[in-house]
């Protein structure tokens, strides 16, 4: 028929079974670099080498892929067992030496954010701009960190004396402030910092501000 549009089909150049990884991996990339409302679902579909419904049917919609991006980086693999419960926390909170686990504890957020820091800012823009799943999820993540550096407080306090002026509560809201993904982000991603110099300043700054010399 003259004038008429003959529609391209498109085909995944990945097999199937690894629709969801490729789908995963490029919707952290672009969350990191765009942003979360900059991104579509045809921009990820192009980057993971995936036609528009896969994506769907590996993962779902954007809102899904955002919270599965952001929980895969913060435990660092797609098992399901709770950050609380991973080995590398773990090794941390049963550390005897109060110095040494506040050490442990600047490697961990170190090699979190290495993974998380830019698409968690990118969950924080969302929530700024007034996407509602966004702005739950972002919640949740702070509710999630708020808990993490409470568990972290009481393992320190049942093990050190602490400087004057801190107690349990305090160093909770010092960790949760100090240690958030958005410094990472600034001194790393924006001023240059090394990961290993970010994991050395906060260790030291920890063990000076908690505990005496």
């Amino acid at each position: 028929m003259a004038g008429s549009v003959k529609r391209r089909r498109y085909r995944s150049t990945i097999p199937r079974g690894q629709a969801r990884a490729a789908v995963l991996a490029a919707a952290g990339r672009l969350f990191a670099e765009r942003g979360f409302q900059a991104t579509s679902i045809e921009d990820i579909a192009a980057a993971a080498g995936v036609a528009r419904p896969t994506v769907f049917t590996a993962v779902g919609g954007k809102s899904v892929i955002l919270k599965e991006v952001v929980d895969i980086a913060l435990a660092g693999d797609e098992e399901e067992v709770a950050v609380s419960d991973r080995p590398w926390f773990r090794e941390m909170i049963d550390q005897p030496d109060p110095r040494r686990m506040l050490r442990l504890h600047a490697r961990n957020i170190r090699t979190m954010y290495e993974r998380v820091a830019g698409v968690y800012c990118a969950v924080e823009a969302a929530a700024a701009a007034a996407d509602p799943e966004a702005g739950a999820l972002w919640e949740t993540l702070q509710a999630q960190r708020l808990a993490g550096s409470r568990t972290v407080a009481a393992a320190l306090t049942g093990k050190a004396t602490l400087r004057a002026g801190y107690d349990e509560e305090a160093v909770t809201d010092t960790l949760w402030s100090l240690g958030a993904p958005m410094i990472y982000r600034k001194v790393v991603l924006e001023r240059g910092w090394s990961p290993q110099r970010y994991e050395e300043w906060i260790a030291d700054a920890l063990c000076r501000m908690f505990l005496p010399d």
